[in-house]
């Protein structure tokens, strides 16, 4: 089957293909090299290839599993055995993992294969994918932007079809972000419900594990494939699941705010798409109300800035103390992630305890909130997609852009709740695709799912194909 062709199918497609006897795994792997060859020197999408563990991995394949003998790509953010993992920082180039994530592991008996590793700020600190240590990934829709961050190694891998589901992790934005600005679907799951993506078995208070992919099944099968199933203070708090609604025909509650937790308005183009984004769930059945933002952005970031902070303290020093250099001198950590994280050294003792209370009561917020709306519907971010050069690891921290380019995604992250960025709407003017931002309640993943089927079904997006892909390179 010609390379052209494949590109008409899901992952689920393809490995009903490989089912069927149609194509081989090691047949997809070889196209998938061959895409990343092509078009990788232009987007800067993967910075790590691992080939034998991959064919390795193949000759162990289950023809039963769901995405038998799939080609993927990890964001460089987490453990894969073997394989290098650097965290996008110079101050990690010779770290090989000893072993593989929980999650990652879980992934690959779903059948995904790990092809390689994709391209991320440094330690995931920025809303734009740019590091000193392999660059800039660009946008596929346009190669003057950036592909967002900071999984927009996986969003732009995605986009120009390398392969069609990626892994991305997610603490404030993260997935969706660059999934919105690619042109990809973007699911943040709830806090615990799916495997760690931890060595040591923990959940980080904000980040969680899934994938940017080009259909909601997809997504949603690698959601089912990959679920907590661990025990103990680490357990899944939700019911396990064994397949989800395909479409919801239930009316939803929806609420519907425009402006960010500062009040800021989004660029007129992402204002015409949520208003379009009302309408289609309005003629779908579904109640939308426009509402005041709940959350007032400084008390927001506040919080969320003490608790990311109060885990870097002692970072800057240990550098130094293991490279014998100042930290400017090094040349180990960018000037935005030094800028940053001076910041935490300055903290007064006891700011991540106090931190965790602001967050409790953000909890308690969002929970009453969602007494009386089901979900809530608001722009990924307030601006269309940057420059490739106008942010970047070489600058210094911004902490005002920083908040405003994050807008309401981290109250999902802080309250632990499901958050999805669908890829509804395509600028008249600039061609770029604009997401739509939905979240919920804690443990309620099953909703977004059903509402994504929904939308997906009446306004597809899985056959619109950035000019940097290799539909069309």
């Amino acid at each position: 089957m010609l390379d052209h062709q494949l590109l008409d199918h899901d992952a689920l497609g393809l490995s009903d293909l490989v089912r069927s006897g149609e194509v081989t795994p090691e047949e997809l792997l070889a196209v998938t090299a061959g895409r990343v060859e092509r078009l990788d020197g232009m987007l800067k999408a993967v910075i790590t290839s691992c080939p034998e563990r991959a064919l390795n991995h193949i000759k162990q394949k289950n023809p039963s599993t769901p995405f038998a003998g799939i080609p993927t790509f990890l964001k460089d953010l987490v453990d894969l055995e073997g394989v290098r993992r650097t965290d996008g920082s110079r101050s990690m180039m010779n770290n090989i993992s000893a072993g593989s994530a929980a999650w990652v592991t879980a992934a690959e008996a779903a059948g995904l294969v790990m092809a390689g590793k994709t391209n991320t700020p440094e330690f995931a600190s920025m809303t734009v994918t740019d590091n000193e240590a392999f660059g800039t990934t660009l946008n596929p829709w346009d190669l003057n932007l950036s592909a967002g961050g900071s999984s927009g190694g996986a969003a732009a891998a995605v986009a120009a079809g390398y392969t069609p589901i990626a892994h991305g992790t997610d603490g404030g934005g993260s997935n969706r972000i660059p999934a919105s600005w690619c042109g990809v679907f973007g699911m943040k799951p709830s806090r615990k419900r799916l495997a760690s993506g931890e060595l040591d078995g923990s959940h980080p208070v904000f980040k969680t594990h899934l994938a940017l992919s080009r259909t909601v099944r997809d997504n949603a099968a690698l959601f089912l494939s990959t679920q907590n199933t661990s025990q103990g203070p680490q357990k899944n708090p939700y019911p396990l699941l064994d397949a989800f609604t395909p479409i919801s025909t239930q009316p939803l509650r929806i609420a519907f705010t425009l402006e960010g937790p500062f009040g800021d308005q989004p660029d007129p183009a992402i204002r015409t798409a949520l208003e379009d984004t009302v309408r289609l769930c309005e003629s779908l059945g579904h109640q939308v109300t426009m509402v005041k933002h709940p959350v007032a952005g400084e008390e927001l970031f506040s919080m969320y800035t003490r608790i990311f902070l109060s885990r870097t303290t002692g970072l800057i020093e240990m550098i130094e103390k293991a490279s014998g250099l100042p930290i400017e001198e090094s040349g180990l950590l960018t000037r935005c992630t030094i800028d940053f994280v001076r910041r935490g050294n300055v903290l007064p003792p006891g700011v991540a305890e106090t931190a965790e209370v602001d967050r409790l009561i953000l909890e308690a917020t969002m929970a009453k909130f969602f007494t009386n709306h089901d979900v809530w519907l608001t722009p990924v971010t307030p601006h269309m997609p940057t420059t490739s050069t106008d942010w970047l690891s070489s600058h210094p921290f911004d902490e005002q852009r920083t908040q405003r380019s994050m807008g309401s995604l981290p109250i999902a992250n802080a309250i632990g709740g499901p958050a999805m960025s669908v890829p509804l709407w395509w600028d008249k003017n600039t061609g770029l695709p604009i997401g739509s931002h939905f979240s919920t309640k804690p443990g309620a993943d099953e909703t977004l799912y059903a509402l994504a089927f929904q939308l997906e079904a009446a306004q597809p997006w899985a056959n619109r194909w950035a000019p940097t892909s290799a539909k069309h390179l």
